[in-house]
């Protein structure tokens, strides 16, 4: 969401350049479900945001030297699934810093999501470090369905086909700036920025090497302005690259009872709000959106960075799924003044 990103490509087309119809269609509804709603306001959605929510990684398990492109993951139902046999062992088993099935013991049968991204945070291997137009290369298989424009089509690498665009973004070196982004289908887990020059190749070995710092609170802003301020919970063990930084997604996923349970929702929640349904009335918690809500972010520019051209890289890593949703936008760094000092 901010800054912009370049996976919004399509915003300026139809029928993204409009507001989205209420009630949002279903992803699943082939002739309108291309939407990736954001805030517009108090009581509108816009689609100013393009097709962003469809750059993605589908089927990647922690420790697999690849995705496979066709598995979605597993389910509370089905069990464990490691989509490359290799049997990495997950960094993440407190129950406190897991998104979905929180009530089973790590490692055990019903523990299905073990081998998911977010339990070993940054170790799943992706597509392309600023997604993969429907999340794989040919539509299906529990990808997305990309719809193709003059700007791309499914299967398309972000880092190769968004290109570099003009940074309103300007960031001082050593400053707290904020950040944001918004769910579309909640697929719990956690995520982390990270920054590359835009000379570089956009790899995962270029944005390894500079993941940044969350500081301070966590915030949510909902579409009339409304916001609230909340302790976030971040890991920094376990993780890739070793001691970096991540970020547990705030929006509990609590559409499932018993062990598929999530966590307590961030805000004061209406009751029964009816999380898993598309158009759900939920203010911060459910299986989709709340499509009015930001998820607001500080992080720490790095104080020795040189000024230039650089590039944001945000990367979740799901847990209820073996996917990891990609974007990347387009910063300028300057240094700080001596009028600014």
């Amino acid at each position: 969401m901010y800054p912009p990103p370049r996976n919004n490509i399509d915003h300026t087309l139809a029928p993204w350049s409009a507001r989205v119809p209420r009630p949002v269609p279903a992803v699943s509804n082939p002739d309108e479900g291309y939407w990736c709603p954001i805030p517009d306001g108090p009581t509108s959605l816009s689609g100013s945001n393009g097709q962003a929510c469809f750059w993605f990684s589908n089927g990647c398990s922690i420790g697999c030297p690849n995705c496979d492109g066709t598995t979605r993951g597993p389910s509370i139902h089905t069990g464990k699934m490691d989509t490359c046999g290799l049997k990495f062992n997950a960094t993440i088993c407190d129950p406190n810093l897991r998104t979905v099935n929180t009530g089973a013991k790590c490692g055990a049968e019903d523990d299905s999501y073990y081998y998911s991204p977010w339990r070993a945070p940054g170790s799943s291997p992706v597509f392309d470090s600023c997604g993969m137009a429907g999340g794989t290369p040919t539509w299906g298989h529990h990808g997305a369905q990309y719809r193709s424009t003059p700007h791309a089509k499914q299967g398309d690498y972000g880092s190769k086909s968004l290109a570099n665009a003009s940074s309103g973004t300007i960031w001082t070196a050593g400053d707290l700036v904020n950040v944001s982004w918004s769910i579309t289908a909640n697929h719990g887990g956690g995520y982390q920025y990270r920054l590359c020059p835009r000379t570089e190749n956009l790899t995962e070995d270029c944005f390894q090497k500079m993941p940044l710092k969350f500081v301070g609170l966590q915030s949510f802003v909902w579409g009339d302005g409304t916001q609230i301020f909340f302790e976030g919970t971040y890991v920094s063990e376990g993780t890739v690259p070793a001691g970096s930084m991540w970020a547990m997604n705030p929006i509990p996923r609590n559409d499932t009872k018993g062990t598929g349970e999530s966590f307590p929702p961030r805000c004061e929640e209406i009751h029964d709000c009816g999380s898993s349904e598309v158009n759900s009335h939920c203010l911060c918690s459910g299986m989709w959106g709340p499509y009015d809500l930001l998820i607001v972010d500080t992080v720490k520019v790095p104080d020795s960075l040189p000024a230039g051209d650089y590039v944001l890289g945000w990367r979740w890593d799901c847990e209820e799924s073996t996917q990891i949703w990609s974007s990347c936008s387009d910063v300028t760094i300057k240094k700080k003044g001596k009028e600014e000092e």
